[in-house]
């Protein structure tokens, strides 16, 4: 039996009746002429979507959204309109409602949009389940006494009370911008909307259009017969995250661009406009300007994107946040993984200071995980450090023949392969992640070592 109940309202009783015998079967229906019915049997039956005829005749379409998402912010609302007006659809999605029909209805395409609807808010719904616990982690405890990272924390605190406003995040590889991102992002609202992070420099340029915007049915060769939703689409009502935004190829930023001026943007294949929703966070650990200056990269979009640009600094200009972020680490770890370390040796507090940390608060993080993980006791050694570059550095340091140093270091690699495989239960792959290390270099290693998978 149909759980899920639509309410049809339209003025037509032609239309009721064509709109009900389309879903029943699939659906609950019921029908009323107008806003005034509409209200009470919200208020009476709660239906989980309602199919609005934009033209009612007794209350103003754009003013019943607004009162219907009073009585229940979570409702999906679909409009139908006679005629596709741009700023009227506009302001119907900017207040809730999930997509719009033009009349004559397709069968087929309000099937299609009630199934998208459904799933949509099947999706937030997890989201809002997920979302606590990344609340309490992302509002704005950002570790740091450095005065850049205040100042940075006090211009993200006041962008995120700005939800229309592009913010442009730049830095190294490993500063975190994406934790600074999502702090922006989970700090704006007490149940903020979805968070969509896209690596632009993992998507090619052939597939980024339909990735970003979605495609309709038949758009392509391959496509989903029922068509996709893009990223800007799963990201209505909270954030869109594109990192590494400098890959993204010339045509594609110029209909980004398109879409950051109008908040509008159509499927691929399709004609229909939808209404952008989402915050919008560009992320990229190149020069930009010099891009420009190169034409790789739209100058007007980097306008578009620089209204707000917020630098992390890297770790080796933050040397006064080196070992509080440690000590965070530290308990984070020891935490997750049942440990009790609680101590760092001077020698080590020293060596940890003096590294220059190309990694940034990335490797110094991997690290901390590496060494809780996979060593024991209550303290941090400096011997603890089997990372690829404090070996470089010990190598530097110490001056040993390098062979010597090269077969301490297979020794130590083996040793650490060993324990990860223990602490994996002989799973490869997940004695791979712990390590931070390739699948493949993992079961190469195993081979060449003769380690037992156990």
């Amino acid at each position: 039996m149909p759980e899920t109940t639509v309410l049809v309202v339209d003025d037509d009783k032609s239309i009721l009746t064509a709109l009900k015998m389309t879903l029943e079967g699939d659906y609950v229906v019921c029908t009323e002429e107008n806003g005034a019915n509409a209200l009470k049997l919200l208020r009476d039956k709660k239906p989980d979507v309602v199919l609005l005829d934009i033209g009612l005749p007794d209350i103003d379409g754009i003013d019943l959204i607004s009162r219907i998402k009073t009585l229940d912010p979570e409702i999906v609302i679909i409009m139908a309109t006679a005629v596709e007006e741009t700023r009227m659809v506009v302001k119907a999605l900017k207040l809730g409602a999930y997509d719009y029909l033009v009349k004559p209805i397709d069968a087929q395409e309000l099937k299609i949009t009630l199934k998208n609807a459904l799933e949509t808010r099947g999706l937030k719904d997890k989201i809002r389940r997920i979302q606590k616990p990344n609340m309490e982690r992302y509002r704005f405890d950002l570790i740091g006494q450095n005065p850049q990272i205040k100042a940075m924390i006090k211009t993200a605190q006041k962008v995120a009370r700005s939800p229309d406003t592009p913010v442009l995040i730049t830095g190294e590889t490993g500063t975190g911008k994406g934790v600074l991102a999502r702090t922006i992002h989970f700090s704006f609202a007490e149940l903020p909307g979805p968070f969509v992070s896209v690596n632009c420099s993992a998507i090619t340029h052939d597939l980024f259009e339909s990735e970003l915007f979605g495609y309709d049915r038949g758009a392509f060769t391959g496509a989903k017969s029922e068509g996709r939703i893009g990223r800007f689409e799963e990201a209505a009502g909270g954030t869109l995250f594109l990192d590494e935004i400098g890959s993204m190829s010339l045509s594609t930023q110029s209909k980004l661009l398109g879409v950051l001026d109008d908040r509008v943007f159509h499927r691929v294949g399709g004609s229909k406009s939808h209404c952008v929703s989402a915050r919008m966070i560009a992320a990229t650990n190149t020069d930009l300007q010099r891009a420009v200056e190169e034409g790789q990269f739209r100058r007007d979009l980097f306008f578009r994107l620089n209204v707000v640009s917020i630098r992390v600094p890297p770790l080796r200009e933050r040397v006064d946040d080196i070992m509080p972020l440690t000590e965070h680490f530290i308990g984070f770890f020891n935490q997750k993984y049942g440990k009790k370390f609680s101590e760092v040796a001077p020698e080590t507090r020293k060596a940890l200071l003096d590294y220059q940390w190309p990694g940034n608060v990335r490797e110094l993080r991997n690290l901390v995980e590496r060494i809780i993980l996979l060593e024991s006791g209550n303290t941090i050694l400096t011997h603890h450090f089997a990372s690829p570059q404090a070996e470089r550095e010990a190598a530097t340091l110490s001056g040993k023949d390098a062979s010597e140093e090269r077969l301490e270091y297979e020794e130590t690699i083996k040793r650490l392969m060993q324990e990860a495989l223990r602490k994996a239960s002989g799973n490869v792959l997940e004695a791979a992640r712990l390590l931070k290390m390739p699948a493949h270099k993992m079961r190469y290693r195993i081979k060449k070592y003769g380690l037992k998978n156990g």
